[in-house]
């Protein structure tokens, strides 16, 4: 009985496995960015309440395995010593994200140069609209929260690549999900005035 207590131990977690956690990994982020990119589309022009979910799980599920890689690796190391630390290759992906992040056109169409809520009505011609400003300065904070949230939480996964290699992959799904819901901040606010 005690023997095969010490095999069912000493077995390794999927996650920890080279191989097995290699094609979680591969299966997991494609189909995050997968997801992030038909979700993307589909929401386009869907309530927010749609959008939010439809971007963000995706993503979560890829941080959720990442964490989960990153606790298992951490435990089984504690416990064995048996797993080697992911190589610093691995911050090539989030490189990838990060680069994602900084040059995805988050402010469509005539939006692009929009800092302000003034700037906004007037690059769409609808200062005059008295709803603008609030709608406009709505749609700003939404962008810029979703934008600047979606970098650090970028930057939070690159501290668990030596025991999560999915974290570094992870962080692009997280990157496109971050880009494109702020993009649907703006892209509402065109929608609502009818410009394209």
């Amino acid at each position: 009985m005690g023997g095969m207590t010490d095999v069912g131990e000493r077995r390794m977690p999927w996650l920890v496995q080279p191989f097995q956690a290699g094609m979680t990994a591969f299966i997991v982020v494609i189909g995050a960015v997968l997801a992030e990119l038909i979700g993307g589309t589909v929401t386009n022009q869907m309530a927010t309440a749609v959008a939010v979910p439809v971007l963000a799980v995706p993503a979560a599920v890829a941080a959720g395995f990442a964490v989960a890689q990153w606790w298992q690796v951490r435990r089984w190391q504690a416990r064995s010593r048996g797993a080697e630390p992911a190589s610093w290759w691995h911050l090539a992906g989030i490189a990838a994200a990060l680069v994602t992040w900084g040059i995805w056109p988050t402010k469509p169409g005539s939006l692009a140069g929009a800092a302000s809520a003034p700037g906004a009505c007037d690059a769409m011609g609808v200062i005059a609209a008295p709803d603008c400003l609030q709608r406009a300065a709505q749609a700003l904070d939404g962008h810029d929260v979703t934008w600047w949230c979606t970098l650090a939480l970028i930057l939070a996964l690159a501290p668990l690549v030596r025991r999560s290699r999915i974290a570094a992959w992870a962080a692009i799904p997280v990157a496109f999900a971050g880009c494109e819901l702020a993009t649907h901040f703006m892209q509402l606010l065109l929608l609502y005035y009818n410009v394209s």
